[in-house]
């Protein structure tokens, strides 16, 4: 299984989580402005632990938004 653990891979994640959002709730894309990416204060860049941090908020968003819906 290949790891998610570079820059590449992980902004192709979060971009293909994004347009799932866009497309099919709209409404929950407008708050990912919201969202903030959380950056270690040691960090001048947003490093891989950073963007793997936001995929999983914006992942539990999507989850937490579906499982609502479908009440």
């Amino acid at each position: 299984m290949k790891s998610i653990d570079n820059l590449q891979d992980l902004t192709k994640k979060i971009f293909e989580v994004t347009v799932k959002i866009q497309t099919l709730y709209p409404e929950l894309y407008f708050l990912l402005n919201e969202t903030p990416l959380f950056m270690s204060q040691n960090e001048k860049y947003i490093t891989p632990k950073d963007l793997k941090q936001y995929l999983t908020s914006i992942r539990m968003q999507l989850f937490t938004f579906e499982k609502e819906m479908a009440k």
